[in-house]
């Protein structure tokens, strides 16, 4: 269903310049591939925000966006942890956070979430496969919900979760995805996607 007001929607991403993104991937397979990784996944990112009013939260150069989003609104991210980068950009009227390492990311895992926040949830999230989570949307934002978090580490969505019920808040959790941190991750990628969509490693 096409959404005539569409959403807002923050897209977290790194600029995408060689040797500053997905490190621990480049140990693996070198700061080139890496990048092309990276840019992959950022494409996908932008398809899937395609639908909405998304601004691109980004850190390090603008410059380098002019060539991979040109039409779209940036925001330099503000310091801070990844929370408070969230929290920011929940405060400024996005309806949803994403991030950009996460293969399957869709416009109906989007819209997915956009329709529980439109009906009876305050928080929706999208968890990982690694104790984290690639998507959080709400309707209130609290910042509480974003203190004392292990950020990076397998608790960030156990942490949440308790945090979420500290604040009373109601909670659906979307279907589980997972992002590219390592080698294995890009081979599963490889694996899980048409051969034309993903650069040999």
């Amino acid at each position: 269903m096409k959404r005539i007001n569409p959403a807002q929607i923050a897209l977290l991403a790194r600029s995408p310049v060689l040797g500053q993104v997905k490190q621990r991937l480049a140990r693996d397979i070198g700061t080139i591939k890496a990048l092309e990784c990276y840019r992959l996944l950022l494409q996908n990112a932008l398809d899937a925000t395609r639908p909405f009013a998304t601004t691109i939260w980004f850190e390090g150069s603008v410059d380098s966006w002019d060539e991979i989003a040109p039409e779209h609104r940036l925001r330099e991210q503000p310091s801070g942890d990844l929370g408070e980068k969230m929290f920011a950009a929940l405060s400024e009227g996005a309806k949803l956070v994403i991030g950009a390492d996460v293969p399957l990311m869709s416009v109906d895992y989007l819209n997915r979430a956009l329709d529980h926040l439109a009906t009876n949830k305050d928080l929706v999230l999208g968890p990982t496969e690694d104790g984290g989570y690639c998507l959080i949307g709400m309707n209130d934002p609290s910042e509480h919900l974003f203190k004392n978090i292990s950020w990076g580490s397998d608790l960030v969505l156990e942490q949440t979760l308790s945090r979420a019920t500290d604040l009373g808040l109601r909670v659906f959790l979307l279907s589980k995805l997972w992002d590219i941190d390592t080698s294995a991750d890009y081979q599963r990628w490889k694996q899980e996607t048409p051969t034309d969509k993903v650069f040999r490693v």
